[in-house]
């Protein structure tokens, strides 16, 4: 018999310690892949000619220029995209292998207890998202919309800033110069990301909630609440916290790791094709640039789409 989370402190005392030894292997993970990014980063540009010696100063301020400014720098977009590569395979795919090797004393194969089910499944995964466009189109103007409280000014505008600076990263990453820039960015921002955060905000983060919470409803939002959160774009939170909550009620039904997995390979990787489709010429919609106005009509159509599929998806899980 499952013990009540309300009335057993030891859970939050577990689950706090639990959460503080998985926060140390996340800031282990990203100093480890931090340094070995800058590292390629050094080796991809010109900014260890530029340092003077030993110039420790110099050689911070070039590093954060170039993280701030990587289109200015020689190689710019591969050392950028090598950069991503390490700070996410350290700091998601090697914090969740850790944490689980370590502390859960398994292996990420355990987070799927269930066999993979029939293809079906994963393509219904994957047509709920195309059909939920507008739906989150429409979330995303409304959460754009959204106003502080004069006295939060200051935080509205310091908000406002950290998303133009994400906006212009994002636009940088996703301007591909040739083909295999494009496979690069598949491969980095595509596959690594959906499965580096799927190992850790759903494999990890949302058990263990699951387990000391003993409510999946309430593992499911709060491990996509914090998934969103670590974005810092504030304008694009909720439709990234019900993006992330998808995620895990595939997680939650089916048991197996490789269905969210996929499910967020597949939402990268149509932004990237649409990106890229569009540098080309090939269509005319910058999937970069919100639509300007998306009719209340035709989220609500989307949200019956969506419901639709949910529930057949619901209706087959295996667990």
């Amino acid at each position: 018999m499952q013990e009540n989370y309300h009335s057993a402190p030891s859970n939050w005392l577990n689950i706090f310690s639990k959460l503080l030894s998985l926060f140390g292997f996340f800031l282990l993970g990203n100093f480890i892949g931090q340094f070995v990014g800058l590292a390629c980063v050094l080796i991809q540009t010109d900014i260890y000619t530029q340092i003077a010696g030993n110039n420790q100063q110099q050689a911070t301020t070039l590093m954060v220029d170039f993280l701030n400014h990587p289109e200015a720098y020689p190689n710019g977009h591969k050392a950028m995209m090598s950069f991503q590569w390490f700070s996410a395979l350290f700091g998601f795919v090697f914090s969740a292998w850790a944490y689980n090797r370590f502390i859960n004393k398994q292996t990420l194969n355990d987070l799927s207890p269930n066999e993979a089910p029939k293809w079906n499944i994963f393509l219904w995964s994957i047509i709920t998202l195309l059909v939920s466009l507008p739906l989150m189109e429409y979330i995303i103007q409304w959460n754009q919309q959204i106003q502080l409280p004069p006295d939060y000014n200051y935080l509205e505008k310091s908000m406002k800033s950290s998303e133009q600076l994400a906006a212009k990263l994002t636009q940088f990453l996703v301007h591909f110069e040739t083909p295999l820039d494009f496979v690069a960015g598949l491969i980095v921002i595509g596959a690594l990301a959906g499965l580096g955060e799927e190992l850790f905000f759903r494999g990890i983060l949302q058990n263990l909630f699951e387990k000391y919470l003993h409510n999946k409803h309430v593992a499911i939002w709060l491990s996509a609440g914090i998934f969103s959160f670590i974005h810092f774009q504030f304008y694009g939170f909720f439709p990234r916290m019900i993006l992330g909550a998808y995620f895990g009620y595939l997680y939650i039904w089916y048991r197996n790791i490789w269905i969210p997995i996929i499910a967020h390979f597949f939402n990268n990787g149509f932004s990237l094709t649409m990106s890229y489709l569009y540098q080309l010429k090939k269509i005319n919609l910058n999937p970069e640039e919100s639509i300007q106005y998306m009719p209340i009509w035709s989220a609500a159509i989307s949200l019956i789409f969506v419901s639709f599929y949910l529930y057949r998806l619901h209706k087959f899980k295996t667990a």
